[in-house]
This record gives C-alpha cells, structure tokens and sequence, in this order.
C-alpha cells in the first residue's frame, strides 16, 4: 500500500511502481504499518515523516490526551489533568470489585449453587443447637442421615466452616477496603499504579 501523508489516504502500490517513483508525500507502507496509522489517524494521533520514514503515534492513551508534535509526545493539559485522574481513579475502583468478586467466587469453586443457597440455613441451624440442643435442626438433621454422619459431628464442621469462611471473607472485605481508601486518597498517577499492580496479584489469603 502507498499511504499519502498529505490527504491521509491509503492507495494500492503497483508492480511497476518503486520508491523511487512515489508521488510526492506518498511512501510505501508495510501491512502492520497500515494498522498503526489507521488507530493513529481515528484515535486523534498524528502521521508525519522522519528521515525519510512513515512514523506514527498511534491511538490516544485516553479522550484527555493530545499529541505533540514537538516532543512526540502524548501529552495532557493541567486543565484536563484532574478529570483525567479522576477517571482513573474510578476505573481502577471498578476493578477493585471486580477483583473482590472474583475471590469470593473462587472461594466457593466446588459447590453447587445448591449448597451455596443452604450455608446461611445450615450455620443458623448449627449454631441454634450448639446453644439448645432441643433447637430445631430439620436441615441438618436430614444431611446427616442421608450423608450417614453422626449429628454432633457435622455441627461441628459447619461451624468451623462457618468460621473460616468468615475469616476469609473479612480478609477480602478488609483488603478491598484499605485498597480502595488507598485509591481516593491518592494524589500522583504512580501510585495508582502501584495499586493496580497490587489489586492485579491479589490473591486469597492462607489463614490456615
């Protein structure tokens, strides 16, 4: 392709055509170069020559950004800088829960939606016969006698279950907290990143 830098568009190269032979703001353009000046010229960047080469500064990092032809550079006016950072505050927020969201479910891999939708019941019903043991307990009555467990002994274990995952739960709750105060209380783009990287490797905690 031949990519004419003064109409900003694209023309079929022919056989006989060399560089040679080019129009005058004309040059012959690689497939991959054709991609990079296309996001650049619809991203709002910018397509100039250098030496004789194509050159192209792509698609804008975001809406608030503009090229700079000088330093090619992308670059953000003071005016426009804080609606920028506080896009990106609100972004990074985003992943925050969705990260958060994440974890919860990863926690829960392995059992039915079922089992899910019962594990309020079940430590209602645990905790109400560890107080009175003439508390009903139809739920878990029914889990041990078909699962063929003596009663006392699931009470036991929905109960630590309960426990942990209470603990676990906490965990992320309060991590996703501090991270999050982290985030509005930040006043330099450096450290959203630091917190993007560390929302990123977040993992569950090990509190066994």
């Amino acid at each position: 392709m031949i990519y004419n830098i003064k109409t900003g568009t694209f023309e079929p190269i022919y056989d006989a055509l060399d560089s040679r032979q080019l129009p005058p703001d004309c040059y012959v353009v690689t497939p991959e170069q054709v991609n990079l000046i296309s996001a650049s010229v619809t991203g709002g960047g910018a397509v100039w020559a250098e030496d004789g080469v194509i050159q192209c500064s792509d698609s804008s990092p975001s809406a608030y950004h503009v090229f700079d032809l000088k330093t090619k550079k992308w670059v953000i006016s003071p005016a426009k800088q804080t609606a920028f950072f506080a896009e990106q505050k609100d972004s990074l927020i985003a992943q925050l829960a969705n990260k958060t969201d994440a974890l919860k479910a990863g926690l829960l891999v392995g059992y039915s939606q079922t089992e899910i939708d019962s594990f309020y019941r079940q430590e209602k019903e645990a905790l109400a016969w560890q107080a009175d043991h003439n508390a009903e307990t139809p739920m878990l009555k029914q889990i041990a006698l078909l699962r063929g467990v003596p009663f006392e002994i699931l009470v036991q274990k929905v109960i630590e279950k309960s426990e942990m995952f209470a603990m676990v739960i906490g965990a992320i709750i309060g991590q996703r907290q501090q991270l999050e105060d982290r985030i509005l209380t930040a006043t330099k783009p450096e450290e959203l990143e630091t917190i993007k990287n560390e929302v990123e490797t977040w993992q569950l905690p090990n509190l066994s």
